[in-house]
């Protein structure tokens, strides 16, 4: 099955399959073809191709990346998948403060992780009101739209 991205390029659709967020994120992790794999939260309207890039940078010197979202969880992990796919997503507490945490410490000191911005993803009515006053703040909002891209509307 093939559907045309945000920028029209052709994508690959696979299907999330059973399991919890840990079972289902893993999975195209361990199954896509060898390299760097970064899978980012589809709740980030923040979220820029410039932190999609620093992942990747991060991953020349580091095992795993992690976007820290403000709640506790994450909304961005890559991993760099050599030698070997890390044991991942085991013991979490998810749509929990301790998401992070916990994905952390089941990795143990192993490992080199990075650390990217923190960013709030929308996962609620509270957190799309603090997202609203602070694109207003900015004086521009940004509307994701799944057909065009992100667009610019001045507030004036």
């Amino acid at each position: 099955m093939g559907a045309r991205g945000l920028f029209g390029h052709a994508l690959a659709l696979r299907p999330q399959g059973r399991g919890d967020l840990g079972a289902r994120m893993r999975r195209p992790l361990a199954e896509l073809p060898r390299g760097p794999v970064v899978i980012v939260g589809s709740d980030i309207p923040e979220l820029a191709s410039s932190h999609v890039a620093s992942a990747f940078a991060a991953l020349g010197g580091h095992h795993l990346v992690f976007g820290p979202a403000s709640d506790g969880g994450y909304w961005l992990v890559g991993v760099r998948r050599r030698p070997h796919l890390p044991r991942l997503f085991h013991g979490v507490r998810w749509s929990s403060k301790h998401a992070l945490a916990d994905t952390l410490a089941g990795l143990g000191a192993r490992y080199r992780v990075a650390l990217l911005a923190t960013l709030e993803d929308v996962d609620d009515g509270a957190s799309y009101r603090r997202w609203v006053a602070r694109t207003r703040s900015r004086r521009c909002v940004s509307y994701p739209r799944p057909d065009r891209g992100l667009r610019r509307r001045s507030s004036t």
